[in-house]
């Protein structure tokens, strides 16, 4: 061991080498501090005298398995231009911590395939060190999430408690990266980062969402610039419930057992779309339609709202609409004609669809995949403000299959 290798392996620089020991299994680099990398933090007069010493002792990366740590002598210096007096702090110190930039540097890159736990466990500290050194890190990376160049958000909300309690996400569906999470989705809750976007994102186009009356009116009144786009999987997803209320009431109204048990107990079959069905269940499926017309009339409206999804551009979807909803009333089938009035009231957020490339808040769902992986995980979060911070840096955690 020596000085160099103290500064090329470790980056201990303005340090002098001593000694080294080996006891207990660890490694202790002993070493006293010089005069080379002093500046006055006054004057930035770089001439000294020594004031004093105490010892100091850090943590550094391991060599092998075996943990190793730097014994400083620390001096407390005093300027000889403008007789200041302190402790310094050397490039390898970070403030008062008593690991090497080094060792936390180490452990940041660690984090990035491997477990607080497992960190921990290899580097020989404990959890909660490692822990507050990711966020550390993280706070520093995340503290600004610059918004100018985004084009495209969409919002959602996960659970993160039992007993209805969520937290909304906004993401780029661009990039994938989740930039703002807040407890919560109610409209106050999420207007103070709506009203960062209508200050910020001068190039944001349109934000997609689902139904919710909460989100709509927060985005209408602090982003009327912006289009909403309605997801497509949430607006079938209605028209799926729709569909299986007309089965429930259809199976309380049937006369004859036979009729109520053709009926009872097909309602994943009628909500699957008819092309993906086999032989037998299309069987089955058309011996329901012909003991039951109001199912028939439901189920061919479900699979119609499906090709809304699919037409040339606003124009014919805007005319599909109409058209559709004007079917529906026909049929009179109430829980139908309940979400054909919803349709009818957000028709500019559907039709703006074909506006924005066809954009959907798929990438929303598969990040609050994500999500769901990590609490399971973690097995939960105590600190809200980390838990946050694993969200921000979700989009570059890498996710691999194990089998």
């Amino acid at each position: 061991m020596s000085t160099s290798m103290l500064y090329h392996a470790f980056g201990a620089s303005g340090v002098k080498y001593l000694a080294t020991d080996y006891s207990e299994g660890q490694i202790t680099i002993k070493a006293e501090m010089t005069t080379q990398c002093l500046q006055c933090p006054k004057c930035s007069n770089c001439h000294f005298k020594f004031r004093g010493k105490r010892l100091r002792r850090f943590h550094m990366p391991p060599v092998g398995r075996k943990k190793t740590f730097l014994e400083l002598i620390l001096h407390r210096v005093e300027c000889e231009k403008c007789a200041h007096l302190y402790w310094p702090v050397l490039p390898f110190m970070k403030q008062t911590k008593r690991m090497t930039r080094s060792f936390i540097r180490l452990a940041g890159e660690l984090l990035a395939f491997g477990t607080i736990k497992d960190v921990a466990a290899f580097l020989g500290v404990g959890w909660d060190t490692i822990k507050r050194i990711h966020k550390s890190d993280l706070q520093a990376k995340y503290k600004k999430i610059p918004l100018e160049n985004i084009k495209y958000v969409s919002i959602d909300e996960f659970s993160i408690k039992k007993g209805h309690k969520y937290m909304t996400v906004v993401s780029d569906l661009e990039s994938g990266a989740i930039i703002h999470a807040v407890e919560g989705r109610k409209k106050e809750q999420i207007a103070p980062f709506f009203k960062t976007l209508k200050k910020k994102a001068h190039n944001l186009q349109a934000i997609c969402m689902d139904m919710s009356q909460s989100y709509i009116p927060a985005a209408k009144e602090y982003l009327p610039g912006v289009d909403i786009i309605f997801d497509r999987f949430h607006v079938m997803a209605l028209m799926n419930r729709a569909l299986d209320d007309v089965r429930r009431i259809q199976c309380k109204k049937a006369q004859d057992t036979i009729t109520k048990h053709v009926i009872k107990g097909q309602r994943f079959l009628l909500l699957r779309n008819y092309a993906t069905l086999s032989p037998k269940q299309s069987e089955k499926v058309n011996t329901l339609f012909k003991v039951n017309t109001p199912l028939f009339q439901a189920h061919a409206f479900k699979e119609q709202l499906r090709l809304f999804w699919s037409l040339e551009g606003p124009v014919q979807a805007m005319q599909f609409l109409l058209n559709w909803i004007d079917g529906v009333r026909q049929t009179k089938l109430i829980p139908l004609i309940r979400v054909a009035n919803t349709l009818e009231n957000h028709l500019p957020e559907l039709v703006n669809y074909y506006k924005h490339n066809r954009i959907s808040n798929g990438m929303a769902e598969g990040i609050n995949n994500k999500i769901k992986t990590l609490k399971r995980q973690s097995y939960g979060f105590r600190d809200m403000e980390y838990f946050k911070l694993r969200l921000y840096h979700l989009h570059a955690q890498k996710d691999q299959l194990c089998g």
